[in-house]
């Protein structure tokens, strides 16, 4: 049977441990919490810049479709004038619409060059944006736990 002087010191010193470990998590909630916000502001930030830039080349390729519907609508037109003219030119007339395909088959090849640089620029700043919050995510991620083995070495050193 335990007397009551006893019981008295064996509760000190577990409430002693209580206490301590409800300090050192509450400590460590903050720091979770501190990192949890740092790293959603930077997963929102990442997600704005690349919608941004996205939707700017989604822009531009819509300019170069657009174009490029233009300049096939002018080709048909001149190719349609140029049948008319067959005819009475049968070589002349084929030699124009060749030239016109293999014109409008260049502006087709040069707009597409253009759209693909476009997408590979907007991939590389995609890439480039990632390496940098990786390295940063990395960097905050040993502070955290630095921060965390602190706590815990700052409450050992209590006891």
């Amino acid at each position: 049977m335990m007397q009551a002087d006893q019981f008295q010191v064996l509760t000190a010193p577990v409430q002693k441990l209580f206490s301590d470990s409800v300090s050192m998590a509450m400590q460590s909630f903050e720091v979770t919490q501190a990192q949890w916000k740092t790293f959603l502001e930077t997963t929102f930030e990442l997600g704005a810049a690349n919608a941004k830039d996205s939707i700017k080349h989604a822009e531009e390729f819509r300019g170069r479709l657009t174009d490029m519907a233009n300049s096939a609508n002018e080709v048909l037109k001149e190719h349609a004038s140029l049948f008319n003219e067959l005819p009475k030119d049968p070589v002349g007339a084929t030699q124009k619409l060749i030239a016109g395909y293999v014109d409008g088959s260049r502006k087709v090849l040069e707009a597409g060059a253009e759209t693909l640089n476009g997408y590979l620029g907007l991939v590389n700043d995609v890439w480039s944006r990632l390496e940098k919050v990786s390295q940063d995510t990395r960097e905050n991620y040993v502070a955290y736990v630095g921060k965390l083995q602190e706590i815990v070495e700052s409450t050992a050193k209590k006891n």
